[in-house]
């Protein structure tokens, strides 16, 4: 049985703008990203179970779907939140900041593929989908990250939808994990992806606690690439401005040498210049 799991949901727009199309906070958004929680098993269940605990401590149940959108857009945290548990806006904001540390004390590491399609688009006449390009760099780190063959499986959000060309997102998908795994990257050669085991399972969000969790690491790096994407490869900038709750989960993303975030927990395409950003320690 593999000893690894990795679960993945996405935020931003799939589809490249068209022509006269612009990118912007309506429509088709330039980033797309597949942000992720990577754990063992065993973890895993216990990860569930703190969720668990921490939802019927709140709102009674555990069946309840949490989702970033719905949690910062008033009208639907009006409607999935407040109103069915008779909650506060304070009661909301506790169980909030009871998520963010359960997945804070949780052994496990987040990782998040960001594609800037305006730069994709610029850079290739004929540019894969953004879910393919991402899905390619997640695992690229996943792999390297559990190395042992058929140690890891992966869990993404149940998606729906066809590429411009009218093929299933899904399908698509199931495609190229399966390429992965027969002839590696064409983006980085030289990887071993003998580590992936199986084919990709989708489920629901709203069945998953995991996914749920994935689902708050990919908007989270989407509004911190929104919010501050030029400075991720601007040398001039210091100390990187981050989006707050993105700051909040900032220790759990996946590592390298002192330890540096960018290209280890979080992967940029395409990148034009590479600065090390890294997770400084709190004074």
């Amino acid at each position: 049985m593999p000893k690894y799991i990795v679960y993945i949901d996405d935020s931003g727009t799939k589809e490249y703008a068209g022509p006269g199309e612009v990118y912007g906070a309506t429509g088709k958004t330039r980033y797309f990203v597949f942000g992720a929680a990577l754990l063992t098993t065993v973890a895993s269940g216990k990860l569930v179970e703190a969720l668990q605990q921490l939802k019927r401590q709140h709102f009674g149940t555990d069946q309840v779907e949490i989702k970033s959108t719905w949690l910062r857009r008033p009208e639907h945290k009006q409607k999935k939140y407040l109103e069915p548990y008779g909650l506060t806006e304070d009661d909301l904001k506790h169980f909030v900041q009871g998520f963010y540390d359960a997945i804070v004390d949780a052994d496990l590491q987040l990782i998040a593929a960001v594609i800037d399609k305006q730069r994709v688009q610029e850079r290739y006449t004929d540019p894969w989908y953004a879910p393919a390009i991402a899905y390619d760099l997640l695992m690229q780190r996943v792999v390297q990250e559990c190395a042992e063959p058929n140690c890891v499986t992966v869990t993404i959000d149940d998606m729906t939808g066809a590429t411009p060309k009218g093929n299933q997102y899904k399908d698509n998908l199931k495609r190229h994990h399966a390429a992965l795994k027969q002839r590696g990257s064409a983006l980085q050669k030289g990887i071993d992806f003998s580590p992936l085991s199986g084919d990709i399972k989708f489920v629901s969000s709203a069945r998953s606690h995991q996914v749920q969790v994935a689902d708050v690491v990919a908007y989270n790096i989407y509004r911190q690439f929104v919010e501050y994407g030029e400075q991720w490869e601007d040398r001039t900038v210091k100390t990187l401005p981050t989006y707050e709750w993105f700051a909040r989960l900032g220790q759990k993303f996946r590592q390298g040498p002192n330890q540096r975030v960018q290209g280890y927990g979080v992967a940029k395409f395409p990148l034009f210049r590479r600065v090390a950003w890294g997770i400084r320690e709190k004074e």
